[in-house]
């Protein structure tokens, strides 16, 4: 296939510009072919080429590209990441420089002076980060001291693979083992422990060490707090040590992609889209949204509508590409706000000229796949308008009940929304994560759609299941 080329060279020069998150620049020819910045052919700028940037993307043992270890760090019989020994440690050292290295579950985080280029996402098949001296990785963990190890555990017959997330109705046994203790809202499943958000202002008084340390013989940890867990992860983690803000040409608005697509060559999954301005007189009378353009998809009657983000269109109905005042692609038809979802109504000139099949640097979306289906430490990819190509690796699974007014029913555990995180591999910052969202999040080689790109802090995203979507009958068209 082609190579890929942004006609808007400025969103990739932020990554390839950030050292400790360029993937590129020396990276191999196939690799540094994505990143060829001169001018070609408008009708050869979108295409997806081979060979995969991944060995085993699927899982848990994943190979990047770039990862030149001459071991494998992943033990798939004890399903666990092991610690190098002390030759691979110094081969680690040597090779990157480092001034420190830590592991912590599924990652590994190496401080250096210089990092390597190309940046690899794998070092003996375990996902890295790169920071400089003295900017150190800390876990997040609840602060709430209700676990005791002494406690039985709830549900001791139910298990499921280590490194592992549970179906759907490993979840529901769960968590109606637990509720005769407590009063959940939210529950969530990390690689290696269980976080349990309990409902607050309920009156629900805990002492400490008044709940079961261990469920479904996982640690379990519990959040109980006014703001989600979630909300304390982005206060918890470590800052960025490269900011793309430090990478721009000027002090004005981070770098967009405002290429015309439509006119140049065609539309696809990855273009700038931006709503129409707002009513006069409204607050949105003189602003518009803009956010990356999904995919077309179809339903059993034969109904085609393209995606975009729902919050991006909450005030005018009309989809413009690239900016408000060009070209009209759409008109919002249906929403899903639970999914951050609006479909869109395609012109016949957009309709005509719009492919799936090409995603800029991304995987191309194939099909919709349900969230059980998502496996632990598999790797996906979006490319949007903001930032070029992100890498993304399902690192968790959240389950949260929907919102009630007071007095209503309790929605069953069953119909609580389902919900993926993931890390974020990349040079982002929330500003460039706002323009992302909207994009679809493709595994890498399969092209199954796992979701679209939505709440981000640029560290990870949460990403909800597209179950009812599929339950509709809509697939990729």
């Amino acid at each position: 296939m082609e190579t890929p080329v942004r006609l808007s060279p400025q969103v990739q020069r932020i990554q390839q510009n950030s050292p400790y998150t360029d993937v590129f620049t020396g990276a191999p020819a196939i690799v540094q072919s994505r990143q060829n910045t001169q001018r070609q052919d408008p009708a050869k700028t979108h295409a997806h080429p081979e060979p995969s940037r991944w060995e085993n993307p699927k899982g848990w043992g994943s190979r990047h590209i770039n990862d030149a270890a001459p071991f494998d760090l992943w033990d798939p019989e004890k399903r666990r990441f092991r610690s190098p020994d002390q030759l691979e440690l110094q081969w680690i050292r040597k090779k990157f420089g480092a001034a420190h290295f830590g592991q912590c579950g599924w990652y590994m985080w190496i401080e250096t002076e210089a990092p390597p280029r190309p940046i690899p996402l794998t070092v003996g098949c375990m996902p890295v980060t790169f920071s400089g001296p003295g900017s150190y990785a800390t876990d997040s963990i609840p602060e709430a001291p209700y676990p005791s190890p002494r406690i039985e555990d709830p549900c001791p017959t139910l298990t499921w693979p280590k490194m592992a997330f549970p179906t759907k109705e490993q979840n529901v046994a769960l968590l109606t083992a637990l509720s005769p203790l407590t009063h959940i809202r939210a529950i969530l499943y990390l690689s290696t422990w269980t976080v349990v958000e309990l409902s607050y202002g309920d009156g629900h008084i805990y002492e400490p060490r008044s709940l079961p340390g261990t469920v479904a013989g996982r640690t379990t940890l519990y959040h109980h707090g006014e703001e989600p867990f979630y909300a304390r992860m982005k206060k918890q983690t470590r800052a960025r040590y490269i900011d793309p803000l430090q990478y721009t040409a000027s002090s004005g608005p981070l770098p967009q992609d405002y290429s015309n697509y439509l006119r140049r060559s065609y539309l696809s999954p990855g273009c700038r889209v931006e709503s129409g301005l707002g009513p006069t007189g409204s607050r949105y009378e003189s602003s518009s949204v803009a956010t990356t353009l999904g995919m077309k998809i179809r339903n059993g009657r034969g109904d085609e509508f393209v995606t975009v983000a729902h919050h991006g269109f909450l005030h005018s109905g009309d989809v413009y590409h690239p900016k408000t005042g060009e070209d009209v692609i759409g008109t919002i038809s249906d929403t899903r706000p639970e999914l951050d979802v609006s479909f869109a109504k395609l012109t016949p000139a957009a309709s005509t000229n719009f492919r799936n099949d090409c995603y800029f640097q991304a995987e191309p979306p194939k099909r919709l796949v349900s969230g059980d289906m998502i496996e632990a430490g598999s790797w996906s990819e979006a490319d949007g308008m903001s930032s070029g190509l992100i890498s993304l690796m399902a690192i968790g699974r959240r389950f949260e009940a929907p919102n009630r007014p007071p007095g209503h029913p309790v929605i069953p555990f069953a119909q609580w929304k389902a919900i993926s995180v993931n890390a974020i591999f990349g040079a982002i910052n929330p500003t460039i994560s706002e323009g992302i969202c909207g994009a679809p999040i493709v595994q890498c080689e399969t092209g199954e759609v796992v979701g679209f790109f939505h709440l981000s802090d640029g560290t990870n995203c949460l990403t909800a299941d597209l179950d009812d979507l599929i339950a509709e009958g809509w697939q990729v068209a």
